[in-house]
């Protein structure tokens, strides 16, 4: 690691993942319109109405590799290569989605390719669950591997599913990063809050692109990186906790450490396990596209994209707050209280979209209801970008 005060190096990581992704995103979108690599619209359950480029995950990947390449030592962060190996494959299955589309199977395989090398060569696992579901002390070996194998695909899946909106999917990252990045820079683990902040500066750098009207969508390539280094910063969070550091005033154990961990991603997690559960309730398929995430609730209601993605990362910030609060209560009833007030704001939205829909049908607000016929244009069919896109 390069001998500077810490926070001085986690602003040059920021910046300098910034700087590159700032420079190479307009260069993506001119390469992708001359060859034509769009995300085309469906009429059916894509939001937007023109066609644009899907491949902004590159610029936000290259932004956040270089940089971390640059500013971590193995030294500071043992078997951190095992993170970058990860999160190629995870790249390169994304443009691959991106520009042929592939099926979920090899999505999946990927993924938990990807997972495997990084719990268990990398050892980066949750080893207790602090008391929830009444499970203390370490778990055995295989049952944390299995147990943080399946929480990071999900995750990782989770703010792939997210990216609907303009905006939504790199808004709620940059919260997330940003703490886990205080975070770990508090419970002083270097190396992993300077992947936070090359992470940060990397999508940072993206939305300037990306906030409506988009000029440019992640892709699965974005999407998937980023919910999966997402998912890894949370684990090592947990497991970083160091009760001899100013911060443990503000997270005072790992079980804290865990319900707050748990907040940091619970907008796309809590949405994610609403709309598997309701779709399996249906009997359908837990990955059937549909318009019943969250932000579909809100366009419906009338407000713009831009609106939407603010309730939402204002919604983050409120279970943050509150799983701050309870932190020092049995993590159970800590989660439940998360759960509690998700579940009252999602109840108040779902009878607010009730009414305001059966006052006027179908007209989904502002962007979110019936759209328009477009024409078929001559370009790729780019219709992979984001599940809900």
């Amino acid at each position: 690691m390069i001998q500077l005060p810490s926070h001085l190096l986690y602003f040059l990581c920021f910046v300098s993942a910034l700087i590159i992704s700032l420079i190479s995103i307009p260069q993506i979108i001119l390469v992708a319109t001359k060859k034509k690599l769009y995300d085309t619209p469906d009429n059916d359950r894509k939001i937007h109405l023109r066609v644009i480029p899907n491949l902004g995950g590159i610029g936000i990947f290259f932004g956040f590799i270089t940089t971390a390449s640059l500013f971590i030592s193995p030294l500071a962060f043992e078997k951190w290569n095992y993170i970058i190996a990860s999160s190629l494959l995870l790249f390169l299955v994304g443009i691959a989605d991106d520009l042929v589309s592939l099926s979920p199977p090899k999505k999946f395989l990927t993924q938990f390719v990807a997972a495997f090398i990084v719990v268990c060569l990398a050892d980066i696992r949750l080893k207790s669950l602090h008391g929830i579901f009444g499970v203390y002390g370490d778990l055995p070996y295989w049952w944390s591997v299995i147990f943080s194998i399946v929480g990071i695909i999900f995750v990782t899946n989770a703010y792939n599913l997210i990216d609907g909106i303009d905006g939504l999917a790199g808004s709620i990252a940059v919260l997330s990063t940003l703490m886990l990045g205080i975070t770990l820079g508090g419970f002083g683990h270097p190396g992993a809050a300077c992947l936070s902040f090359c992470l940060l500066g990397g999508i940072v750098g993206f939305l300037k692109y990306n906030i409506s009207p988009a000029k440019i969508f992640m892709g699965d390539t974005g999407s998937l990186l980023i919910g999966f280094i997402i998912s890894l910063l949370c684990i090592l969070s947990v497991n970083s906790f160091n009760a001899f550091t100013p911060y443990a005033s503000f997270i005072h154990s790992q079980a804290g450490a865990l319900v707050i961990g748990l907040s940091f991603l619970f907008v796309p997690v809590f949405d994610t396990f609403r709309v598997f559960t309701t779709r399996l309730m249906k009997g359908v398929s837990p990955f059937k596209a549909d318009r019943t995430h969250l932000h579909h609730y809100l366009l419906d209601m009338g407000f713009t994209h831009s609106e939407a993605v603010t309730i939402l990362v204002i919604a983050n910030i409120l279970i943050i707050t509150v799983s701050l609060v309870t932190q020092d209560y049995n993590p159970n009833i800590a989660i439940l209280c998360i759960l509690g007030m998700s579940l009252s704001l999602f109840a108040i939205l779902y009878f607010m979209r009730k009414k305001r829909l059966a006052k006027f049908p179908r007209s989904g607000g502002k962007s979110g209801g019936a759209k328009p016929n477009i024409q078929k244009l001559p370009v790729r069919n780019m219709d992979k970008a984001a599940p809900d896109q």
